[in-house]
């Protein structure tokens, strides 16, 4: 008898999910409305953060990343790099391990299927 195989989900919905958890989770952190005037900041934080995720949890390549959101793979490198750099401060470190742990619950550890 061979283990049930677990469901492959493709790189770019597995992103989409990641960027949509990392943005309910922002949400909820945060005390002040998301959609501000510097909206566009906010966006690209949450970007930064789900492409570090989808990379660190996943396991997902730069290049399958930057495609999911439209990006070259040197891009997602250098949110990952910001993410990375920023992680020196102990809340946003205690935030984005919270989205790591839910992103590994929500995917499991073998992270999206298509590796073991």
């Amino acid at each position: 008898m061979s283990e049930p195989q677990m469901p492959v989900v493709p790189p770019g919905i597995a992103c989409r999910i990641v960027r949509q958890l990392v943005l309910e989770m922002t949400a909820i952190a945060s005390d002040r409305p998301l959609w501000r005037r510097d909206s566009r900041r906010s966006t690209c934080h949450v970007r930064q953060i789900a492409m570090y995720v989808s990379h660190v949890v996943l396991s997902l390549s730069l290049s399958d990343i930057g495609a999911a959101y439209g990006r070259d793979r040197t891009t997602v490198g250098h949110a990952c790099n910001v993410v990375e750099d920023r992680r020196d401060d102990a809340a946003f470190d205690a935030f984005v391990a919270a989205i790591e742990r839910v992103v590994l619950s929500v995917f499991g550890p073998a992270g999206i299927g298509s590796h073991e």
